[in-house]
């Protein structure tokens, strides 16, 4: 399980005597720039981020709504002075963290905040771990009878996932098991459609008015299958999540 904490502050001293406070009991990296710690969490994962609101450039409320954009599950907290209270609170009622803490900080306290941080984290990770593992079963099952009743949708399904992976793989995207789930779901509701009509449309042949009003109607029958299969499959059905 990750654990590493990231330290943002522009002042090189209050980090580094933080990381030499705390190095015994938790795993820390310091930063002292907000762009510093950007390039970091690009190149690795953390639990928990912890940076000082005033930093010239981009102070702490844009550092961590800019975390939140390139890893979600990161866990955010901001140090900040009794005068900019405002943003802090601001902040939180934003989702951009998830606590605040006033300067000087005891460490009693600080510590006390990493932990609750780190256990939300975890929970965070349990969470999508169950999750992902309900997902994979069910869509296994679905993609199972979509193979065995729409062979030609299955292979359109198999298409789709394969550009996918490419795009992926173009835009960096490191987790995309959810992308992937969704191409092979995305055919879904094909299974209602006559094969003959399915054939045809693939081929590029014109097909009646009430032929072409029943394959359109396959994105909503597949969406209605999601949910029927697993509650769990609903956000699929929406589309990956961003």
């Amino acid at each position: 399980m990750n654990d590493a904490i990231l330290l943002v502050d522009d002042d090189i001293r209050v980090v580094s005597a933080l990381q030499r406070s705390l190095y015994r009991t938790y795993r820390i990296e310091i930063a002292a720039a907000a762009q510093d710690a950007l390039d970091a969490i690009g190149q690795n994962a953390y639990a928990v981020v912890v940076s000082d609101l005033q930093m010239p450039g981009m102070n702490g409320v844009e550092l961590l709504a800019n975390v939140k954009k390139l890893s979600p599950d990161t866990v955010r907290i901001l140090l900040t002075g009794q005068a900019d209270l405002d943003a802090a609170i601001a902040a939180v009622n934003e989702g951009n963290i998830f606590r605040f803490l006033t300067k000087p900080c005891p460490q009693p306290t600080l510590c006390k905040t990493l932990d609750a941080a780190l256990e939300q984290y975890r929970l965070q990770s349990a969470e999508k771990e169950v999750l992902k593992e309900t997902l994979t079963g069910t869509v296994a099952i679905l993609i199972q009878i979509l193979s065995a009743i729409q062979p030609l949708a299955f292979g359109r399904a198999s298409r789709i996932r394969q550009y996918m992976c490419l795009l992926r793989a173009e835009l960096q995207i490191a987790d995309s098991w959810e992308f992937e789930a969704a191409a092979m779901l995305s055919q879904l509701g094909a299974i209602s459609v006559d094969p003959s009509v399915l054939k045809k449309y693939y081929d590029g042949e014109d097909l009646s008015e009430v032929d072409r009003r029943h394959l359109l109607s396959h994105a909503s029958i597949g969406r209605r299958l999601l949910q029927v299969a697993s509650p769990a499959t609903t956000r699929l059905a929406r589309g990956p999540s961003s």
